[in-house]
């Protein structure tokens, strides 16, 4: 059906009518009458004009944006924070002279500003005894060797047997999780190990930035000490 005369054979559908306004942004800037007749249905049933709808989804996308601002400036400061306590735990692991003063600095850094519940750093065939607090030494194998994959850093639920064998220094009583992260050590194997009574503290979407850069300056003190 023809609206006017010369109008296309063709009827107009919605595609065309919002091609045009595309290729026309100004077209309601030249006809501001036309704003006035047009009417969307309201939630409530009512009706609310073009120009009433158009300010509520600015303001719900104004909303949406600060609230997005807001994650990301508190993520930000959380990273400021993680940075603070990364750079104070590697400037002590610096200052380490001996295996029981590394094991002191995993205790007091770790477990204190860092608020895990569990520290280990193991080794194995680094021709060593040592039985520390939170650095263990292995002859044979690693008692948790079954839940390495190879990756630089694994988080993971763990049983209350696993984290025995994982911290066998500490006391457990129920299920955790913990980040293992391989150590780069010069003679045998390493693996640092950081724990939490909560099963969900250390998940698999855990960023390992941080922890990752401990562990790579934690090796350097331990290949240290161990030559």
């Amino acid at each position: 059906m023809k609206l006017y005369q010369g109008e296309p054979e063709s009827p107009i559908n919605d595609q065309m009518v919002l091609d045009f306004l595309r290729l026309h942004p100004d077209f309601f800037i030249r006809y501001p009458g036309a704003l006035t007749e047009l009417t969307l249905p309201h939630e409530a049933g009512g009706a609310v004009s073009l120009i009433e709808r158009q300010v509520d989804i600015l303001r719900e996308r104004n909303v949406t944006m600060r609230k997005r601002m807001n994650e990301l400036l508190q993520a930000a400061r959380n990273n400021d924070e993680i940075f603070a306590k990364t750079r104070s735990l590697n400037l002590a692991l610096l200052e380490v002279r001996s295996w029981h003063e590394l094991n002191e600095v995993l205790a007091t850094h770790v477990l204190v500003d860092f608020e895990a519940d569990f520290v280990c750093a193991h080794m194995l065939d680094a021709d060593l005894a040592l039985a520390m607090d939170h650095i263990q030494h292995h002859i044979r194998e690693m008692p948790f060797a079954s839940l390495q994959h190879g990756a630089e850093a694994i988080c993971t639920a763990l049983r209350e047997e696993e984290l025995r064998q994982m911290f066998p220094m500490s006391r457990h009583s129920d299920s955790g999780s913990a980040v293992m992260l391989n150590l780069s050590l010069t003679r045998g194997l390493g693996m640092l190990c950081i724990g939490s009574r909560d099963p969900g503290r250390f998940s698999q979407n855990m960023d390992t930035l941080f922890v990752t850069y401990i562990a790579d300056i934690l090796a350097k003190v331990m290949n240290r000490l161990a030559s």
